[in-house]
């Protein structure tokens, strides 16, 4: 394969150029803790990424504004070892993360978002919301790759993504404003104000657009403002909210006869799906040092999301179902931690408890079941109320991770966390139903620095852990009533006996880190090898038209990171992401899951042409994707080029950029017709477009 030679040759690159330069260098020009970094998502307190005992990267705001193509938060994804991101809106809005093969098909999510280390995935169904987070508040991305349970519960089997917004630089202020391809419009705004030792930051975004295709218009809102209301040496508290606003068409998936003919066209099952969604999030944050290096932290956020629109479920290539829902939900988080580093040596404890109440009222209406010619004829009004209930998440947690260095190069990491996790869920005119789920999520792991000298840091290490994520409210007690033609003539896919998914993983790697010339340029080199086997995975099952614990599955990869950086005015990046995942027992035992690429490589390459013009250039590849369990029919391999240019002049910043600069036609992702034929549905994605815009910092 292309790829493997890819990587092969990184390695050799990397290996070859370091001692040809190291050996015309002066040693001891750079400390060893200059190539340290900071980061706070990995261990839930502030550590070394280096001595990490998991797969960690980190991007930084200043990265970010330099990358091409990057439309938002799902953008930053692809620059990050270990993710493979699809889209289904065909621009970059609706992305589909793939992490360490799992992948929800916009159903479910597999990877836990926080801010600031607060989660904010839907309480329904865990989905990410990836236009919540605007880039200019984010002053960087950290992600944990991998089970994660042992710190963060619940839905942290395939990874977790922390976006800090706090920023330790002194005031700044930001203002953009873009436009281009498709209609569309963005301006945004923000500022970090400094008051003594308390800060103020907020930032306001607005994004509009008409789509790539008919029956894609979008448009979206953000607001966010964080305050300390009190900072000093021993303690503080902060206090932040926001509110988001979007509505949004879906034009929904295409057969490849349809592409064929017009590939801009919409889903004549999908014409009336619009949604219009509201998110508002407060949130209160403490720190008390209690002496001794002893810190308690303490949090409480609150959450309140409203939708309603129509969403259409296709049963086959001729017929489908569209119902109007409407949706209130409400979600208090709580949690509290302590840490107290040297107890008896070089070590750390965190003990911590998280809690968690939420709640959802729904409602579905009838709109329309039949044939694209009856969806033809059909004027998109909103009839008799369907079914409706009320349900209720309430999850209890304890936690506890103790670190110690046995020696000075040496780290061991022992951690365990317990989750009662009771849902309720009642159905107008029916019986109340419930489940109770509980988890023990243990983790062991090392880390030993096998390098460390003025010129390099290299760290290696492993880990054992088990994780779990139980099924969502809607997966458990969704009460959408399908149409069938006999008895009881209406069934729901929801099932509320199924169980948590659970999975054991092994993992190794290392991080190296290396100065080539001192003080001018600098090279980094992650790799993680992984092997994670899930038990009690979720699937349709045909017989009863239910999901079900039917499936087991074996999660394999390799995920590689390289970077050169050269004094903040240039920089290489190249990413690899293996992803084998295959099932372990039923009728297609020893196939590759469908739906999720195998390979993922991503490169960005950052310089300046003249003195205050910068140039970017990212590439993304996606290869080998089956499309159905049987392994017979696959989609094509995909690749995308997208550049930008920045021109500086003093506080202002022009900028232009090409997406797709190849203007190549081709589909992110797709599925074979439900019932059963030979059609295929698939998600294409735009051609060349071209935008603009002007960013002012002071």
């Amino acid at each position: 394969m292309i790829s493997n030679k890819i990587v092969i040759n990184v390695f050799a690159l990397f290996l070859a150029i370091c001692p040809v330069i190291l050996s015309a260098q002066n040693t001891d020009t750079l400390s060893v803790v200059d190539m340290e970094e900071v980061i706070v998502t990995a261990d839930r307190y502030e550590s070394m990424l280096s001595r990490s005992t998991g797969a960690v990267s980190v991007l930084k705001s200043s990265t970010i504004t330099r990358l091409a193509g990057v439309q938002g938060l799902g953008g930053v994804l692809r620059q990050i070892p270990g993710f493979a991101v699809l889209q289904l809106d065909g621009i970059g809005y609706d992305v589909q993360p793939v992490i360490r093969g799992f992948y929800g098909g916009g159903e479910a999510e597999y990877v836990l978002l926080m801010v600031d280390g607060q989660p904010v995935n839907a309480l329904e169904t865990g989905l990410v919301n990836w236009d919540q987070i605007p880039l200019a508040a984010i002053e960087s991305v950290e992600v944990l790759r991998g089970g994660a349970s042992s710190l963060y519960g619940d839905a942290a089997i395939g990874g977790v993504i922390n976006i800090v917004t706090d920023s330790k630089a002194p005031s700044s202020y930001e203002l953009a404003l873009a436009g281009g391809a498709f209609g569309r419009f963005k301006a945004n705004g923000a500022a970090r104000i400094l008051f003594g030792s308390r800060k103020i930051s907020s930032y306001v975004n607005f994004e509009s657009t008409r789509g790539y295709r008919d029956h894609a218009d979008r448009e979206l809102g953000s607001v966010g403002v964080g305050i300390d209301l009190f900072r000093s040496e021993r303690a503080s508290v902060t206090f932040s909210g926001s509110m988001h606003v979007r509505s949004y068409d879906i034009p929904g998936p295409l057969t490849t006869e349809q592409i064929a003919q017009d590939r801009l066209q919409e889903s004549t099952f999908f014409q009336f799906d619009s949604n219009e969604e509201r998110t508002q999030r407060l949130a209160l944050q403490s720190r008390v040092d209690l002496g001794g290096q002893s810190q308690l932290r303490a949090s409480l956020v609150g959450n309140l999301r409203s939708l309603e629109g129509a969403r259409a479920l296709p049963f086959s290539a001729e017929f489908a179902d569209v119902k109007w829902r409407e949706f209130d939900t409400s979600r208090l988080f709580a949690s509290t931690q302590w840490l107290s580093p040297r107890l008896f040596a070089q070590d750390r404890l965190v003990i911590g408890a998280d809690l968690q109440v939420g709640r959802l009222d729904v409602a579905w209406y009838d709109m329309i079941t039949g044939t694209a010619e009856d969806y033809e004829e059909f004027d998109g009004a909103v009839g008799d109320l369907s079914s409706e209930g009320d349900g209720s998440r309430r999850a209890l947690a304890t936690y506890m991770q103790y670190d110690i260095d046995l020696f000075p190069r040496f780290r061991v990491s022992v951690g365990v966390r317990y989750d009662r996790i009771n849902d309720i869920y009642s159905p107008e005119q029916r019986p109340e139903q419930d489940a109770i789920h509980t988890a023990w999520s243990p983790k062991f792991g090392v880390n030993a620095r096998y390098l460390s000298n003025a010129r390099h840091v290299g760290n290696w290490y492993a880990n054992v852990t088990r994780s779990f994520k139980t099924a969502t409210l809607d997966q458990l007690f969704g009460q959408r009533q399908i149409p069938v033609p006999g008895a009881p003539y209406t069934i729901s896919l929801s099932n509320s006996q199924l169980k948590p998914q659970r999975g054991i993983s092994i993992e190794t790697g290392l991080y190296h880190r290396v100065v080539l010339i001192p003080g001018n340029l600098s090279g980094e080199l992650s790799l993680s090898v992984y092997q994670m086997d899930m038990e009690d995975e979720l699937d349709l099952q045909f017989e009863t038209f239910q999901y079900a614990n039917i499936a087991s599955s074996r999660h394999r990869g390799i995920e590689l990171g390289f970077q050169l950086d050269k004094l903040d005015l240039a920089s290489f990046r190249f990413n690899y992401t293996l992803q084998n995942v295959t099932y372990r027992t039923g009728d297609y035992e020893g196939n590759f899951v469908k739906a999720i690429p195998r390979d993922f490589l991503s490169a960005a390459v950052s310089m300046p042409i003249l003195e205050k013009i910068q140039t970017m250039v990212a590439v993304q590849s996606t290869r080998r994707i089956w499309l159905d369990d049987a392994n017979t029919i696959d989609l094509p391999n995909f690749s995308s080029v997208d550049f930008k240019m920045t021109y500086a002049l003093n506080r202002f910043t022009i900028e232009f950029e090409a997406i797709n600069l190849m203007n190549n036609f081709f589909s992110t992702t797709g599925f074979l017709d439900p019932g059963g034929s030979d059609i295929v549905f698939l998600y294409p994605a735009a051609g060349r477009a071209l935008q603009a815009g002007l960013r002012f910092n002071w």
